[in-house]
Order: C-alpha cells, then sequence, then structure tokens
C-alpha cells in the first residue's frame, strides 16, 4: 500500500494532525491524532470484508484492482478528520473542510481524480447518517463511531455524542 504510506509520511497531513492535537491539548474530548485515524482506517477496512463488500464497492464506486480499492478505502480513514482543528479554531464543520483539505493531500499520493472524489465524498458524509450516502460514507461513519470505546472514556460523561453512537467495545456481549 505505497500511496497510504505516502498519506501518512505527507507533511501537510500530519501537519494538520499536529494542528489537530495542538487544539485538543486544553479541552476535554476524544483525540484526533495518527492514532485515531489508523484505527477509523483499520476498522473501515474490516467492515468492508466482514460483510464480503469489497466487490460491491468496486463495482460501485468503477475502482479497478482490490490493492486499488483497499487503498482508497484506508484513505477515507486515514483523512476523514483532518480538518478537525478547524472546526475548534472557527467553528466550521470539520467534515467538509476536511473533504476540501484531502483534495489538496490525496493527489500528492497519487490518487486519481475519481478516486479522490470517492474519498472526498466520504469525509464530507461520515459526520451524519443519511439515506442518500456513499458505500462508503456509511462505513466511514460506523468505523469511525466504532473506533471509540466510550464505555471507557475518560470524557463519557462530559461527552454530547456517546449516547447517539453505535459503541465499538460493549462488555456485556460480543457478537461471533
Amino acid at each position: 500500500m505505497k500511496r497510504v504510506e505516502l498519506l501518512v509520511k505527507d507533511t501537510l497531513y500530519n501537519e494538520y494532525l499536529e494542528r489537530n492535537v495542538e487544539s485538543e491539548t486544553d479541552i476535554e474530548v476524544c483525540r484526533h491524532d495518527l492514532q485515531h485515524h489508523i484505527d477509523v482506517a483499520r476498522i473501515l477496512y474490516i467492515l468492508v470484508l466482514e460483510h464480503n463488500d469489497l466487490n460491491y464497492f468496486m463495482r460501485e464506486s468503477g475502482i479497478t484492482g482490490k490493492l486499488a480499492a483497499k487503498e482508497v478505502i484506508y484513505a477515507a480513514g486515514l483523512l476523514h478528520d483532518v480538518a478537525k482543528w478547524k472546526e475548534y479554531k472557527i467553528g466550521v464543520d470539520h467534515a467538509s473542510q476536511g473533504s476540501k483539505l484531502a483534495r489538496e493531500i490525496l493527489p500528492r499520493a497519487f490518487f486519481n481524480p475519481m478516486e479522490t472524489d470517492i474519498v472526498c465524498q466520504a469525509i464530507y458524509e461520515h459526520r451524519n447518517i443519511s439515506r442518500d450516502m456513499s458505500f462508503l460514507g456509511e462505513r466511514l461513519h460506523r468505523a469511525d463511531n466504532l473506533s471509540r470505546v466510550c464505555s471507557h472514556c475518560t470524557y463519557a460523561g462530559k461527552c454530547p455524542k456517546v449516547m447517539n453512537k453505535e459503541i465499538g467495545i460493549s462488555m456485556t456481549s460480543f457478537e461471533y
């Protein structure tokens, strides 16, 4: 996954992640650092595989090749909260802004315009679930929610989102 490696090493991507970290230093929220983005990317890919949806995703999106599809899926997870710092700083929607920032970063890692559009649409959609979402946008929304272990979070009592989330790990039941 050479293009994913290029994303993770990209200076602009890392600058935005650092801005996320700096913006969250003095507030009580779940972190939007590299680890969160990696967690979401992995969970996103697992969700696609668990439901045997990789071929469906490739047909729906027009992506040819499983490696290219995997890289697009990982790119969506790695970039989905890249503009969280802008939400804290100036109050804009991080999903909308993130899709714009991703358009700058993806071509630097050799994602073509079609792949860039797919990733940016998913990022744009990931914040709120709706009937009109793309396949990747819906899965990204779920992966983002599942990435958080809210039942063990220090900030769970103060989190406005915890009651509306599909929780990643429940200590009372595990699905087999």
